[in-house]
């Protein structure tokens, strides 16, 4: 099968170092989604050849894409417009005319290479490129742009969630990578929505047996904004310490910039004991939550949390938001669940879990438990492989396999 994936993909996370370091040109690709690189890593190892496209900010907007070719697969990276409202020299901003300029981009390299099925990652200009293909495209539902708007009221999410409910109209065919998230959109189009969770590469790791003398403890945030809700678990750290004092904790992701507002909140109320790491590659971030005693994830919303079957899949034992959208669903017993909106039930939590070590030690056993069963990258990428033979019926049965 030649499969087209569409959507956000860093080359660091597709490529091989050995590769990277053989076309040092290659641009960056976009940030922020290893999932999708996995995907197509285990495409390509059962066989499948895969186009894989993305855009970057960091091209000129004249480029020509950048071709990378390796056996099986076919990695273009088409330029994408640096800023979101103000022109960008004789174009306008990239979000001002909805991605028109990506999206005829991606749309050339599609009808270029013209893969057999194609699915696209998050319901954008990534999406609407897929759509102009094929309306047979899958699209891969991972957040729900109506509620993001509420906590992020900016004009540039305004312009996404009008560009969501086109791909809306458009489209035939979706997954959501959570029941949560299927039925939060599924009003907004009368298109079922299969649900197809996140794909994690299972890790050869086993359960935590004992508690440390210096108990870690990693919160993973990108973005400092209400949603994200990272004031309560810096506060809900603080009010730890005094039961644990030696406890450190390491603060990784965008929210946490060595320079930014979450050092600013750490100084005003005199929070000690954190380590901003910041922005990390995604192997590093993997290392350091494998490392950790438990994972805080404070966040009030999510649709799927990625880091939190990361942790898990370590036998890290996550504290999160029983009502934070799909976060229940993700983690079941493999953490403690508790309101989030409150600091005192964060502090009773993480406390349990730190002071008692059989407890600890059983959730530690059954987070490996719960990855391991239900999501594995393995019954992911069949899942997605069934639904490509399902909804794209202009292709023949030889090309499908």
């Amino acid at each position: 099968m030649y499969i087209g994936i569409v959507g956000p993909i860093a080359t660091s996370d597709l490529l091989t170092e050995a590769a990277q370091q053989a076309h040092k040109s290659c641009p960056k690709g976009r940030a922020g989604a290893p999932l999708v690189s996995n995907l197509i890593k285990e495409y390509i190892a059962r066989g499948h050849q895969v186009l894989a496209v993305t855009i970057d900010p960091k091209m000129d907007d004249d480029a020509e894409p950048y071709v990378y070719t390796d056996d099986l697969l076919t990695y273009v990276i088409a330029p994408s417009r640096q800023r979101i409202f103000r022109p960008n020299g004789w174009r306008m901003g990239r979000t001002a005319d909805f991605y028109r300029f990506e999206r005829q981009q991606m749309l050339a390299i599609l009808e270029r290479y013209k893969p057999d099925v194609v699915h696209a990652h998050w319901t954008y200009e990534f999406a609407l490129a897929a759509l102009a293909y094929s309306p047979n495209a899958l699209i891969t539902i991972h957040d729900n742009a109506l509620i993001i708007s509420k906590y992020v009221r900016t004009l540039e999410r305004l312009f996404m969630l009008i560009m969501a409910r086109q791909v809306f109209k458009k489209g035939q065919w979706f997954t959501a990578v959570s029941p949560y998230m299927a039925e939060s959109i599924q009003n907004m189009t009368a298109k079922p929505i299969a649900v197809v969770a996140n794909p994690v590469p299972i890790p050869a790791a086993t359960p935590k047996q004992a508690l440390p003398s210096q108990p870690v403890i990693s919160v993973v945030v990108n973005g400092w904004d209400d949603r994200k809700n990272s004031a309560n678990a810096l506060l809900a750290f603080k009010e730890l310490q005094k039961r644990h004092p030696t406890c450190v904790l390491w603060a990784m992701g965008t929210a946490f910039e060595p320079n930014g507002e979450a050092v600013a909140f750490c100084t005003k109320h005199d929070i000690q004991n954190v380590v901003f790491y910041g922005s990390m590659r995604h192997t590093e971030v993997l290392s350091k939550i494998a490392a950790s005693t438990l994972l805080l994830h404070a966040s009030l919303e999510e649709s799927f949390g990625m880091v939190l079957v990361e942790a898990m899949s370590y036998g890290v034992p996550v504290v999160a938001g029983k009502d934070s959208g799909a976060v229940a669903w993700v983690v079941d017993d493999g953490g403690l669940l508790v309101d989030v909106t409150r600091v005192d039930a964060i502090v009773t939590a993480t406390d349990k879990l730190l002071s008692d070590s059989d407890l600890y030690s059983r959730t530690s056993k059954r987070a490996i438990a719960i990855v391991r069963d239900r999501f594995p990258i393995e019954a992911i990428a069949d899942q997605y492989i069934d639904l490509y033979r399902k909804h794209n019926v202009g292709v023949s049965v030889e090309q499908l396999t």
